[in-house]
């Protein structure tokens, strides 16, 4: 009895001083002035900027490749050589097959020429030979006109009136003779004057009786066959001139033969150009791909790429970094960047934001029916960030942590989330002064991180803000579910 006595005394005494327990100053936190910075951080790969494939355009083997994997060419340095031992016996024998078509295509066009000028003038001795015959003709057919005869009764009387005066001249010359009086001489001159006297007047007679009796027909029928003769050679040297067309086309051919060769011995010397394989840009070797005496295919051929490709080369590096759909917003073009590398710490490397996907590259599933999507993955955009000052150390392949500043205000006043119990930029917030009273003020915020507000108005620096404490953040957390507690 005496002990429960003494209990009950003693749980009075406890209650007693429990109830006069001073109060515990509320939790507060601090209004300060500092740099208030939103950023987004997420982890990418280091890439190159111009990712270029050197392929080889002709088959072959690989003889030479002077270049390794991380080393730096310059545009135009010697990648790799393939085997021209294949090509070189080709050009030779296309270019004799090239010489030998020249020649035959001079030859082709001298005979051409040369029988275009044997033609024409062939032309042009007929052409005349029909003239000649034609104007023969005519003259065949030809009746005497009154002035011609007129003209043949003259030197018929002509020829009659000398062969009269060569007849007496005879007589008295053989009378002379006769007597003595006269050489033998004297008269034979004067025998050879009658004689030819009468012929004279025998053609003169002919000739009018021809006039007065006009053509014959078999010499009207010769004249006409001979004109008949040179139109056929006429018509004939034309028909050989026609004949030059072909000649022409094979001119045509010939030269065409010539043009088709020149264009393959073309294409040979490119492809043995096309065995110095040179890097197209400066860069680094980020792959190899072949290595000497192994085969290598055309890229023009319709391989595939792997089969031709000696080597990757790259040049300036960059950063692709997926975010996510709840941070793209805050994400733009032109922003600057924090970027760090695993392999390289305490090494901060500045960069700027240059390009954002326009649409997300997460991948889909499909399960159950054609109507059902179900999407494995958040959505992320693509983002391209550029170095401003890179160095030789970064390599493609490394993983590189970035932080995106989407703002930043500097010195400005600043108050840690937990200070804040309401949604919006603005709001009411309890402030402890220096006597330990709490007043209720209004505040304007702005940016805002994942750790702190700014405060634009309504509080000042060293401003103590209550904030719960730690107990009902327990006992909230436990209604709400959570088992902080235990």
């Amino acid at each position: 009895m005496l002990i429960a006595a003494a209990v009950v005394v003693a749980v009075a005494v406890y209650i007693n001083k429990a109830s006069h327990k001073p109060p515990v100053d509320p939790r507060t936190v601090t209004v300060v002035r500092g740099d208030l910075v939103v950023k987004v951080s997420e982890t990418g790969t280091i890439e190159p900027v111009d990712k270029i494939d050197v392929k080889s355009k002709v088959a072959g083997r690989l003889i030479s490749i002077p270049v390794e994997e991380g080393e730096y060419v310059k545009k135009g340095q010697l990648i790799a050589l393939v085997d021209r031992s294949l090509i070189d016996p080709q050009i030779a024998s296309t270019r004799a097959e090239l010489e030998d078509g020249q020649a035959h295509l001079a030859q082709t066009i001298a005979q051409y020429n040369l029988s275009v000028k044997q033609d024409q003038m062939a032309i042009a001795q007929s052409e005349a030979s029909l003239l000649s015959a034609e104007t023969h003709l005519a003259v065949v057919k030809a009746t005497a006109r009154p002035q011609e005869l007129a003209q043949d009764q003259e030197a018929v009387d002509r020829a009659k009136i000398t062969f009269d005066d060569a007849q007496r001249n005879e007589q008295r010359k053989a009378k002379l003779l006769q007597s003595g009086y006269i050489p033998q001489s004297d008269y034979d001159t004067a025998q050879v004057a009658l004689n030819t006297a009468s012929s004279n007047l025998e053609s003169a007679q002919q000739a009018l009786s021809l006039a007065l009796a006009g053509p014959r027909d078999v010499d009207v029928a010769d004249a006409a066959a001979g004109v008949n003769a040179a139109e056929v050679n006429l018509e004939t040297a034309k028909i050989n001139a026609e004949e030059n067309l072909v000649k022409k086309y094979d001119i045509d051919q010939a030269r065409a033969s010539v043009e088709q060769t020149s264009n393959d011995l073309d294409q040979l010397l490119v492809n043995l150009s096309d065995t110095t394989i040179v890097a197209p840009s400066a860069g680094i070797v980020l792959k190899k791909y072949k290595e000497e005496d192994e085969i290598v295919q055309s890229a023009e051929t319709g391989f595939s790429d792997a089969q031709s490709i000696i080597v990757t080369l790259g040049n300036n590096v960059c950063v692709n970094v997926g975010i996510n759909e709840i941070d793209i917003a805050k994400v733009q073009v032109g922003a600057p960047v924090l970027i760090t590398v695993d392999a390289l710490p305490n090494v901060t490397f500045n960069g700027v934001v240059t390009a954002i996907a326009p649409a997300s590259t997460n991948e889909f599933d499909s399960s159950g029916d054609a109507t059902t999507t179900t999407q494995t993955s958040i959505a992320k955009f693509e983002v391209g960030i550029a170095f401003q000052n890179a160095d030789s150390r970064l390599r493609p392949g490394m993983t590189a942590n970035v932080d995106i500043i989407s703002a930043e205000h500097k010195s400005t006043l600043m108050l840690p989330l937990e200070g804040i119990d309401f949604t919006g930029k603005s709001g009411t917030v309890n402030v402890l002064t220096p006597g330990n009273k709490q007043v209720i003020r209004n505040v304007t915020l702005g940016l805002q991180n994942d750790t702190d507000v700014e405060v634009l108005s309504g509080l000042s620096e060293g401003d103590r803000v209550v904030v719960p404490s730690l107990d009902e953040k327990r006992r909230t957390i436990d209604i709400s579910g959570g088992d902080e507690d235990n």
